[in-house]
């Protein structure tokens, strides 16, 4: 009777054990997937790198800067490339003025002045060419002496000479350049801008411009630091954080109970509070895990697939990178 009495208690706390379990058993959860994820910005949070190597000279915006496409981040000291385009764009607009020069052709002036030249230098053929016959016939006589007659020839033919060049010169300023003066002209000028320009983007990459209208996330080099182009370093990470998503990393075991379009809950571990979803894309590559969740059993190896969850209603915190939990509802 003693050991039947001692038996009693057991027998209730296995009963009481199995009632618990079996009520474990029945409790239903109402996903079918949950895994880890971060919040991110819509478009993606951009890590800025610069195109020019050298030491930053100026951080025009402060972390939670309001920003918009195009807009100038920071400056990188390029004093050297800033005296190249001064003397590029002088260059190039003196090839252009040259240029225009050689398509106007003359000055009305200068084609006044060569017209009055042909004329003065026809009246003084004119003239030579009168004192010549004048002695002429008096050669044969002896009025007259083979100096003379040979001094009035030479002053014929040198007007003559001046009234070729100056019809010369005249014809030249009204017929203008010929078509390969003007080809070559416009080629220089062509030249003379292209190396301007080409010069002006090597300047304008010592700006830092963002490609996105947001807000500055971080600032990740100051003033007086190397920009460190030519390893790749972030200088500013950019993002457009008026809409979030959720980057929800999905265990490859997990991936066939999931499909595009299926409701999430996503909150944060110790919150009770959740914000809802649906997933809108997964990643056509497998992955390895970036995003560990507090269980110490996870396997951090383990292939995952990325799905894009976005959220409706109400946001979380505007935190990229903060890690939170996703749900996928059944």
């Amino acid at each position: 009777m003693y050991h039947l009495v001692k038996l009693i208690p057991l027998l209730t706390l296995v009963g009481c054990s199995a009632s618990r379990g079996e009520e474990h058993r029945n409790i239903s959860s109402p996903y079918a997937v949950t895994a880890v994820g971060r919040i991110d910005a819509a478009s993606e949070a951009r890590q800025l790198v610069a195109e020019a190597d050298g030491i930053i000279d100026i951080v025009l915006v402060e972390r939670g800067s309001k920003i918009v496409a195009g807009q100038p981040l920071l400056k990188i000291a390029c004093a050297d490339r800033r005296s190249d385009l001064g003397r590029d764009r002088a260059l190039a607009r003196r090839a252009q003025q040259a240029a225009a020069l050689v398509m106007a052709g003359a000055r009305s002036e200068a084609v006044v002045a060569a017209e009055a030249q042909l004329l003065a230098s026809e009246v003084r053929l004119r003239d030579s060419e009168q004192r010549y016959q004048q002695v002429a016939p008096l050669l044969a006589n002896g009025f007259v002496s083979q100096r003379e007659f040979d001094a009035r020839a030479n002053a014929r033919d040198i007007s003559r000479t001046e009234v070729e060049q100056s019809a010369a010169q005249l014809a030249t300023l009204r017929q203008g350049a010929r078509p390969q003066e003007r080809a070559i002209a416009n080629a220089e000028a062509d030249a003379a801008r292209l190396t301007a320009s080409a010069t002006a983007a090597s300047n304008d990459q010592c700006i830092l411009r963002s490609p996105v209208s947001g807000t500055v996330l971080q600032i990740l080099r100051r003033s007086g630091e190397f920009s460190g182009a030519s390893q790749g370093v972030p200088l500013i990470v950019v993002g457009d954080m008026s809409q979030l998503i959720v980057r929800a990393e999905i265990n490859e075991r997990d991936i066939g109970a999931t499909r595009i379009g299926q409701k999430v809950d996503v909150w944060i571990d110790g919150r009770a509070e959740r914000w809802q979803g649906q997933i809108a894309e997964f990643a056509g590559v497998m992955g390895r895990k970036t995003a560990r969740s507090l269980d110490p059993t996870d396997r951090f190896d383990r292939d995952i697939s990325e799905a894009r969850v976005t959220l409706n209603g109400a946001m979380p915190p505007a935190m990229v990178g903060l890690r939170v939990m996703v749900g996928v509802r059944k």
